[in-house]
């Protein structure tokens, strides 16, 4: 199975690259710039290699080298902080060859550090690996020490107050706080167990039901994943 297994962290730069770059609409056409400094590609690829060495101690940088500067500074910048990190490998790959692997064979990433544009499209990529974005936490974490974690995919407005929304993501969101902010690891993996357990057992959301499967609302979704805590 092509999933089994698969634990990926995708580490995206947030506050650079090509959204916060200077942009115009002309008459006829419109330009959007990427710019990124030393500073920041540094600050993001030591926080994954930081990550990786907790984990599998594994780093793929992700970038466009062969076409875009920006990507060339990315990658020579990234090499200068490797060797801070002797104990984790570093892999450069392309982005658009990193998103054919991703569904290929993502049981081959542990950490994949990248910047802001490329980040946006990979984490949502991975996200449907399990199926659904309504899966998958995250965290945005500030330089100076404060963090915002949310689902991957963000509000959704739309369909705000139809209970059909998957709870998981935002629940396992509350686990990485626990982790990553608090330290609280044993805390933080309850939770994931109580999601992982509702899962096999059969809870399902409409957006991970199977054709004919019956679904859970929202709320019957978080009550069976409390009830799981609650037993642990």
């Amino acid at each position: 199975m092509i999933i089994a297994g698969v634990d990926i962290m995708v580490v995206r730069e947030l506050t650079g690259g090509v959204y916060f770059g200077e942009s115009e609409r002309t008459a006829d056409g419109a330009y959007d710039t990427m710019i990124y400094t030393e500073a920041e590609v540094a600050r993001l690829v030591d926080y994954a290699f930081a990550m990786a060495e907790g984990r599998r101690k594994l780093v793929h940088s992700v970038d466009k080298a062969n076409v875009l500067e920006s990507s060339r500074l990315w990658r020579a910048v990234t090499e200068t902080v490797a060797a801070r990190h002797p104990g984790v490998e570093l892999r450069h790959m392309l982005v658009d060859n990193c998103a054919m692997q991703l569904i290929r064979d993502p049981r081959q990433f542990d950490v994949i550090a990248t910047e802001n544009l490329f980040g946006d499209i990979l984490s949502d990529e991975a996200a449907m690996l399990t199926g659904s974005i309504g899966m998958l936490p995250s965290a945005s974490v500030g330089a100076g020490g404060v963090s915002l974690y949310e689902p991957i995919h963000g509000s959704a407005p739309d369909i705000a107050g139809r209970g059909i929304v998957n709870p998981c993501a935002t629940i396992l969101s509350a686990a990485l706080m626990l982790d990553l902010s608090f330290g609280q690891r044993e805390a933080a993996r309850a939770v994931e167990s109580a999601v992982e357990t509702a899962l096999e057992q059969g809870a399902r959301t409409a957006d991970i039901a199977a054709p004919g499967e019956a679904a859970l609302s929202t709320e019957e979704m978080t009550a069976r994943i409390v009830a799981q805590l609650r037993r642990s």
